[in-house]
């Protein structure tokens, strides 16, 4: 009997609301199938709509919840593997849409479908127990989910071809030497460290880090020229707009008390 999505949903992921910090927690192993796909592009898509959304979290507790089930990829046709691969670029499509930052928490092995998985988040923080490499070439074939290009975003093309050509995997704290990682947590602290940069991603305006992820994530792409038109066009439309007025003029008068607080200390 098949199952529904709500049921495939409930199996693959927890997700909570931690004020306006959402987390998704991956609860199974192989959460990279294609029905693991559809359900966590699905719950991104929602959270999109949410406006005192400020970021989210992606997370595991399972410790083969990065990893794809290679048993399933075994006997694909070239149709079923071109399904799969959409499956994945569409849930790395719907990270880089949401108008928040997505943080990812892993303290697994994540590896292939995983560590693009991870790649697809805006930044990364690592436990001592992660892993990451994109190991397809063993197997046959090539990452499918935008590992290749979003890989050498990251660490540079001489070091992602590296880790692609010879199916490389780091550790936590080399991953971190190559940029791949912003920083390695203790595992009890992890979860501690997350929460405190997603608060202060928080404090500042959500429609400029909206704009600025929209700005950072085309940019990879376009020309220079194009490049500078989108950024000039995001930067006018920030203006005018109650949040921009406000936290200029927060500044200012917070720059005018503390060179007042100086002078009378003079």
């Amino acid at each position: 009997m098949k199952q529904g999505n709500s049921e495939i949903r409930q199996k693959t992921f927890t997700q909570e609301k931690d004020g306006a910090i959402a987390i998704l927690t991956l609860s199974r192993a192989h959460c990279l199938d294609i029905e693991g796909k559809h359900v966590l592009t699905a719950a991104i898509r929602e959270l999109a709509s949410d406006s005192a959304l400020r970021a989210v979290v992606l997370t595991a507790r399972h410790a083969q919840a990065w990893l794809v089930n290679v048993a399933e990829l075994a006997e694909m046709s070239p149709h079923e593997a071109r399904a799969f691969s959409r499956s994945g670029h569409n849930l790395g499509d719907a990270l880089t849409e949401l108008p928040v930052p997505v943080v990812a928490a892993i303290d697994q092995v994540a590896l292939g479908g995983g560590c693009e998985l991870a790649l697809a988040c805006d930044l990364i923080l690592a436990g001592p127990a992660a892993r990451f490499g994109q190991i397809e070439a063993m197997g046959g074939v090539l990452p499918a989910f935008g590992g290749t290009w979003r890989l050498a975003q990251r660490v540079g093309h001489q070091r992602a071809l590296r880790m692609l050509y010879t199916a490389e995997t780091v550790d936590a704290e080399t991953a971190k030497s190559m940029g791949l990682v912003l920083d390695v947590v203790p595992s009890a602290e992890l979860m501690d460290r997350v929460r405190a940069l997603t608060a202060q991603i928080a404090q500042v305006s959500r429609q400029s880090v909206a704009a600025i992820k929209r700005v950072f994530t085309a940019g990879v792409h376009l020309a220079p020229s194009a490049i500078a038109a989108l950024e000039e066009e995001a930067f006018a439309g920030l203006f005018g707009t109650d949040d921009q007025r406000t936290r200029m003029r927060n500044f200012l008068a917070s720059q005018a008390k503390e060179a007042n607080k100086e002078a009378s200390n003079a």
